[in-house]
């Protein structure tokens, strides 16, 4: 039986991507990058960084010079190969491995890092020379010193240095508020000024020295912020930040016409229903997709976590009843520590999950320079943000929430900082509510009242409602929803049809007899709806109506649409009622 390709979720060796698993060509990427030979990529977590690392190791490293067809030879790059393919000597690091401790234990581990990484490296290219005498070495900037002295003698190939993570455990220090520690690390005082040469920093300068006599010809730094670089100086002020480059924005994640052929060849190669295509397209872009990393680009996936989708789908055979990886959780460790105070944090939730509001930003701040004291001033919030991956651009002048994964997050982190009473019972009452929709004879309706009683009412400061609009109840109920309901239906929020966006869509997974329910919200405030008499009567909105219908009535025309559609429009009267309406 013929082992079938598998879906590359935690593959990150580009040879074994290649011999067994399905994946994105992104090898152009190479091509572009050769004009930038320092080049720092800064993403966040989890956006496919890893596997670049290990593709341009493989593309340049000369040991590999025969297994060049094997592992390129079905890619672009491959059949356009560069002339500087197979001819530096690799040398990798990987700092996501190095262990926070104490001041003296975080140089150790690095220190520990940088010794097998070498040593590695000397096994890999033990018949060019002799490496005996980098064991000699007493720091880590003394060993790559080592081994540039070796690579001058013989006359070997020059360096390409790729560092994975660069800024992991620094990053680490800062989200827990590790100043001093951060700052010794970068050679700098309790105050954040230039006092001494730190390991970290003397590491990089041997690099910066390399790069200098040739001995190292290029080098590639991942990460996800900027600070770390801009607070080592010296160390290595020859990099070149290429993550703001508009023609290397997808080097690490998926756009819109790849995610389509990969789903495509994952249906294929695994046999599975093509009815639910549509459906699996849906989930993936309402969830990962949305990333503008500049105003006006192309939006982008989050390729890891798309695989990891894909790799559940495969094992469940239809949509997995999960759809939010929850490592992707550990982000809003990032935002308390950001906005330094709890009262702080919440001002910010409030405008993103009552009001929907976004960030003004100034491009051009984005490739300013800036360290960790000046990453956690206010003006600099929504750009930490940026490269964290919770917001990204909306139009030229504003950042915004770019998925449901990330909305997900945040309204997780905002019921947590208001502090609601009774938590377990408002959940076990939606969860009831969502049984019986599910699996018995409940209605769309009973769900909203027990999220109503159980989540409004009951639990958002009656001053609150002065300043919300339909964001909040759309981002909440959404939220709700995909807590407990995720299983039997996929969810959109403000799904752009040919007729607008429609607030609230709520589509059966396969097999099931249900129909979808599209939900439109219209809010008054507590003054407007005593002036407009609104709560209790007997017809909606008109201009609220025509809207919903029409959002119907262009998903009915989508060519892979087969659900029938019920249409609710729901009218919210600040915090004492709503009117819900169910349309014909």
């Amino acid at each position: 039986m013929e082992t079938k390709r598998k879906i590359p979720y935690g593959v990150i060796n580009w040879a074994t991507l290649v011999r067994e698993c399905l994946f994105v060509d992104n090898t152009e990427y190479i091509r572009r990058l050769e004009n930038v030979p320092t080049s720092v990529f800064l993403r966040p977590k989890r956006f496919g960084k890893s596997v670049v690392c290990s593709m341009l190791a493989h593309y340049y490293d000369a040991n590999l010079r025969d297994r060049f067809d094997e592992l390129f030879g079905m890619t672009d790059i491959g059949r356009n190969p560069t002339p500087l393919r197979n001819s530096f000597l690799v040398l990798q690091f990987d700092f996501s491995t190095v262990q926070v401790g104490t001041l003296a234990e975080i140089e150790r581990n690095f220190w520990e890092n940088v010794k097998r990484a070498v040593g590695s490296f000397s096994v890999k290219y033990g018949k060019l020379a002799d490496w005996s005498g980098i064991a000699k070495a007493q720091n880590p900037a003394d060993m790559i010193d080592a081994v540039r002295t070796v690579i001058m003698n013989a006359g070997l190939p020059p360096l390409y240095v790729i560092i994975d993570e660069y800024d992991n455990f620094t990053n680490e220090l800062v989200v827990s508020g590790r100043d001093l520690e951060y700052n010794a690390v970068c050679g700098h005082d309790a105050k954040g000024d230039l006092t001494r040469e730190s390991f970290f920093k003397a590491f990089f300068k041997s690099f910066k020295a390399g790069l200098a006599d040739g001995t190292v010809g290029r080098t590639y730094f991942t990460g996800v912020l900027p600070i770390t670089l801009d607070d080592l100086s010296s160390g290595f002020n020859v990099g070149t930040v290429v993550n703001l480059d508009p023609d290397k924005l997808g080097m690490a994640g998926f756009t819109q016409p790849q995610v389509k052929a990969y789903v495509d060849e994952v249906f294929a190669e695994h046999e599975l229903d093509p009815a639910i295509k549509p459906a699996v397209l849906a989930d993936l872009k309402a969830f990962y997709d949305g990333y503008h990393f500049l105003p006006g680009s192309e939006p982008l996936y989050n390729s890891t976590i798309c695989n990891w989708y894909l790799r559940c789908l495969v094992q469940w055979r239809k949509q997995p009843p999960d759809v939010i990886d929850a490592n992707v959780r550990t982000d809003i460790g990032w935002f308390r520590r950001l906005a330094q105070t709890p009262q702080n944090a919440m001002a910010k939730l409030r405008a993103y999950i009552e009001r929907g509001e976004g960030e003004d930003v100034v491009r051009s701040a984005l490739s300013a320079k800036f360290g960790r004291a000046k990453f956690f001033t206010e003006e600099f919030f929504p750009y930490a943000l940026y490269y964290l991956g919770l917001l990204t651009f909306e139009n030229p002048f504003r950042l915004n929430i770019p998925n449901l994964t990330i909305k997900n997050m945040f309204v997780d982190y905002y019921d947590e900082l208001s502090e609601f009473k009774n938590v377990d019972e408002a959940r076990r009452s939606f969860s009831r509510a969502a049984e019986s929709l599910a699996l018995a004879d409940g209605t769309w309706k009973n769900l909203f009242d027990a999220y109503w009683q159980h989540y409004v009412k009951a639990r958002i400061p009656a001053q609150a409602f002065d300043k919300m609009n339909e964001n909040f109840f759309r981002t909440t109920f959404t939220s709700r929803c995909l807590d407990s309901l995720s299983e039997f239906y996929s969810f959109e929020m403000e799904y752009n049809s040919s007729e607008g966006r429609c607030d609230f869509l709520a589509v059966p997974k396969a097999g099931s007899p249900k129909p979808a329910r599209l939900v439109e919200f219209k809010y008054f405030t507590n003054a407007a709806a005593e002036k407009g008499n609104i709560l209790g009567r007997d017809t909606p909105d008109a201009e609220t109506v025509r809207q919903a219908l029409d959002y119907r009535t262009a998903l009915a025309r989508r060519p892979d649409w087969d659900h029938p559609i019920d249409v609710t429009v729901v009218e919210v009267c600040g915090n004492v009622g709503y009117n819900w309406f169910d349309l014909p």
